[in-house]
């Protein structure tokens, strides 16, 4: 989960005692009344010991562009091209036999 900023997490965390693991700071966070997406943003650190509320904020990941619609994510996600891209996540052409068999359904093949 990416969180759309990091404002909640200083109200939250503020009084918590530092050093602390990110159990500590979820656990903290869900007591003091976090937002859904606090909590799952705080459950998405890495595990580790951190010193202060603003390395627990540079640590979360963050929506680099939070007021995109799902739609809008969907679509990023499908045309994505970047090297090292998933090859179901590809636009590749359609297979030969794929082919194939379309045109015979659009001819009323024989099923």
């Amino acid at each position: 989960m990416r969180a759309k900023s990091t404002d909640q997490i200083k109200n939250v965390l503020g009084d918590l005692a530092f050093p602390a693991d990110k159990d500590q700071i979820v656990e903290h966070a869900r007591r003091h009344g976090a937002d859904t997406e606090t909590e799952r943003a705080l459950s998405a650190l890495p595990l580790g010991e951190y010193d202060s509320v603003k390395e627990v904020q540079r640590s979360v990941p963050l929506d680099p562009d939070p007021d995109r619609s799902e739609a809008e994510r969907s679509e990023q996600r499908r045309h994505h091209n970047k090297a090292g891209l998933a090859e179901h996540m590809r636009e590749a052409d359609e297979p030969p036999v794929q082919q194939e068999l379309n045109r015979d359904i659009d001819r009323g093949g024989p099923w």
